[in-house]
């Protein structure tokens, strides 16, 4: 493994970190508007599917081991195991499935973008449903109708920046 790639995918947790703080509360939902889906899915884009996987789990482990870096300060296995633990999964789930389709085909990346917000939205509303005894309905509207315009703005603009880094930097995957 090269330090390169770890030192990046270093980098892409501590961005995933500083969108979880970047949080706003919704009375209506347990879940909270944060900035982590940008740094997840640009992390699939930008790191591809191995190392974006590991910043997100670097991420997640930090968080498990009592680090206040999961969405609202919380910590420890309790945000994984309360109403936003599905969102948390897929976040883990979503930079393999974008870095696959990216490595595939380039222009198959916008699709891949698409697909990883509607996995962690399924995951997310699954979960919440579970959790929180409500039906997948009621999941639906509290955890995922009010967040989906959002997150798909935050996409285009995970495209957008990304494929402008890769031109201006002459970044590439490191799958």
């Amino acid at each position: 493994m090269k330090l390169r790639n770890l030192v990046f995918s270093s980098l892409f947790s501590i961005l995933i970190v500083i969108g979880s703080y970047i949080s706003i509360p919704f009375p209506f939902t347990p879940v909270p508007l944060t900035l982590q889906l940008f740094f997840v899915l640009l992390s699939g884009v930008m790191l591809g599917p191995y190392f974006g996987f590991l910043s997100v789990l670097m991420y997640e482990i930090l968080g498990i081991l009592g680090f206040p870096v999961f969405a609202g300060g919380q910590a420890d296995l309790s945000a994984l195991l309360g109403p936003t633990g599905g969102y948390l999964l897929g976040f883990l789930i979503a930079p393999v499935v974008i870095g696959s389709l990216n490595r595939k085909n380039k222009k198959l990346l916008i699709f891949g973008i698409i697909l990883a917000i509607l996995e962690i939205h399924l995951l997310g509303i699954t979960y919440l449903s579970f959790n929180l005894k409500i039906s997948l309905s009621k999941a639906f509207l509290i955890g995922s109708l009010p967040f989906l315009p959002l997150d798909f703005v935050k996409g285009i603009f995970v495209y957008l920046f990304s494929a402008a880094s890769i031109k201006l930097l002459h970044f590439s995957s490191l799958s």
